[in-house]
C-alpha cells in the first residue's frame, strides 16, 4: 500500500470499522492528489463531486459575500473535506475551497463513495460518523458566532484550535471568527 494511502487507511480506521482489507479491496476508488498553495479545490457554482481526507496541506473553506470573503471552516491535516451540502445532495456549492499551503489528499467521489455505502455496512458507518462530526461542528460553530464575544471567540479558538493561530494568518482568523483585523489585534494585545 502506498505510504500516502496508508495514513488515509490509518484514518479511516479511527473512524470506523471499515478494515485495511476493505480498504485495499477498493483502493482503485481512492485517487491521490495534490494542490499548490493558493489553488482552489472547489469554486463556488461548482458541484463538489469529491470529498478529500488531507494528509497534509491545510485549506480554507469561504464563501462570498458582497464580494467579500467569509472563511467557515479551516480543514488540516487529518481532517474530511468536502462542501457537504453540495456533495450530499449533488448541486452547486455555495463554497469555496482553498488551499493554504501545499497540500496532498485521498479523494473519493460521490459516485464511488454510493457504491462503497451500498456495498458495505461499514462504509455506511463511516458515513454517518462523517455526518455526526460535520453536524457538531456547524452547531459548535453557530453557537461561538451567536453567543461569544470577540475575545471569547478568540479564546474558545486558542483552546480548541490552537493549531488554526499558529498555521492561519490573522486576516482569514477575523474572517473566521467575525471580527475585524483591528479587533483581533486589540485582543491578542489584551491576552499577551
Amino acid at each position: 500500500m502506498k505510504t500516502e494511502l496508508l495514513k488515509f487507511s490509518n484514518r479511516i480506521q479511527e473512524l470506523s470499522s471499515i478494515t485495511e482489507e476493505e480498504i485495499l479491496q477498493n483502493q482503485d476508488f481512492f485517487k491521490i492528489q495534490t494542490l499548490k498553495k493558493g489553488d482552489h479545490f472547489l469554486r463556488e457554482g461548482k458541484i463538489c463531486t469529491n470529498i478529500a481526507f488531507i494528509n497534509q496541506g491545510t485549506f480554507r473553506i469561504y464563501r462570498l459575500k458582497n464580494g467579500e470573503e467569509l472563511n467557515t471552516c479551516f480543514c488540516m491535516k487529518c481532517d474530511v473535506m468536502s462542501s457537504f451540502e453540495s456533495f450530499v445532495n449533488q448541486t452547486p456549492s455555495q463554497d469555496n475551497i482553498q488551499a493554504l499551503e501545499d497540500a496532498e489528499f485521498i479523494t473519493l467521489s460521490h459516485s464511488n463513495f454510493i457504491k462503497l455505502v451500498a456495498s458495505n455496512p461499514s462504509w455506511n458507518s463511516l458515513r454517518i460518523t462523517l455526518t455526526d462530526h460535520e453536524c457538531v461542528r456547524l452547531a459548535n460553530r453557530a453557537n461561538t458566532l451567536s453567543s461569544e464575544t470577540a475575545l471569547e471567540k478568540y479564546q474558545n479558538l486558542l483552546v480548541n484550535e490552537p493549531e488554526i493561530i499558529q498555521r492561519i494568518s490573522n486576516y482569514h482568523i477575523a474572517s473566521y471568527l467575525g471580527i475585524t483585523r483591528e479587533t483581533l489585534s486589540r485582543i491578542r494585545g489584551q491576552i499577551k
